[in-house]
């Protein structure tokens, strides 16, 4: 199962990831459930890449300085009806730093603390067509 294809009618899902209380990144997209066989479904998996300062500490080991610039990936790793499941990781220079999972329930807000401090929040936006 896909959950970006092309669709005549999309629901659109919001995600934020905060880091310590502050927005690192905010972004939505249209989603649309089609099977894994269907010619609707998006070529290439869509990726969601964001940078941030770092500074921080992740799995409680990989101490980041805030110098650092930490890239941010999230992607569709699986499906079931009703939730996406988006991996999630951040990495720095030639380190992987964090690499985990955000269930993301397609019609209700789901919000998952992935490391300390560290919140990826998802959504359904309702979107009204302009005439």
């Amino acid at each position: 199962m896909y959950w970006f294809g092309k669709c005549r009618e999309s629901t659109y899902l919001g995600i934020e990831v905060l880091v310590s209380g502050k927005m690192i990144h905010r972004s939505s997209f249209p989603i649309c459930p089609v099977d894994s066989s269907s010619t609707e479904k998006e070529p290439r998996p869509k990726i969601v890449a964001f940078f941030m300062k770092g500074g921080n500490v992740f799995q409680g080991k990989y101490r980041t300085t805030p110098s650092q610039k930490i890239e941010g990936n999230i992607w569709q790793a699986g499906a079931d009806p009703g939730a996406i499941i988006f991996g999630v990781s951040f990495a720095a220079k030639n380190q992987i730093l964090l690499n985990t999972i955000h269930v993301a329930k397609v019609n209700n807000e789901s919000k998952s603390e992935i490391d300390f401090g560290i919140i990826v929040r998802t959504f359904p936006i309702q979107r009204t067509k302009s005439k």
